[in-house]
């Protein structure tokens, strides 16, 4: 089985919001990369499945790739930031940002998730995923969900995840071979 893991194109959020689990428009220019994606990845998308985290940005592209044959999954949604969502960072209360970011692993946002408790949504959807009799997969979602996956495959500790950059638009390959277990490759990242 071949898994494509791609993030969304840019947004636009010129004041930085805090988002997550929110709605943020692409930048206008998306069709222009939306369709340098398309071509860079052509002589694989026909037959293939795709899945898409349920936010426009990543739909807007899984859409597009796929003709509109995609599923969605709230588990491949973004971190949810919860009472944060929508805020600028400079205005979220020091102190409670200062302990997420001394633990963003563990520390539970107020009124969101944990990266930990994102992760163990991740890795439950790609179990099901190794599962499927699927030939080629591909995931259009957002740069902690990528993160997430590479860590569960590479068993990287969670809090070293952030050292990775997972780029707008980027592309990376995982390779699964299910004889004698399952053994999974990552081919490339962040192409």
């Amino acid at each position: 089985m071949e898994i494509f893991l791609l993030r969304h194109t840019a947004i636009n959020n010129p004041d930085k919001l805090c988002y997550g689990q929110s709605d943020i428009d692409l930048e206008s220019d998306w069709k222009m990369h939306f369709t340098a994606l398309k071509q860079k990845l052509e002589p694989n998308l026909h037959g293939s499945l795709f899945y898409s985290s349920p936010y426009q940005r990543c739909q807007q592209l899984a859409g597009f790739l796929s003709e509109q044959q995609f599923q969605t999954d709230v588990r491949l949604s973004e971190m949810n930031f919860g009472d944060w969502e929508q805020r600028l960072w400079k205005e979220i209360d020091q102190p409670v940002l200062n302990a997420w970011m001394a633990d963003f692993v563990n520390y539970q946002v107020p009124g969101g998730e944990s990266f930990v408790l994102m992760h163990q949504r991740c890795t439950q959807f790609w179990d099901e995923l190794l599962a499927l009799p699927a030939d080629r997969v591909f995931i259009v979602t957002h740069a902690g969900v990528i993160r997430s996956l590479l860590a569960y495959i590479l068993s990287i500790p969670l809090d070293k995840i952030f050292l990775l950059e997972v780029d707008y638009g980027s592309v990376t390959k995982i390779t699964v071979a299910k004889q004698h277990g399952c053994y999974q490759t990552v081919n490339y990242i962040n192409r």
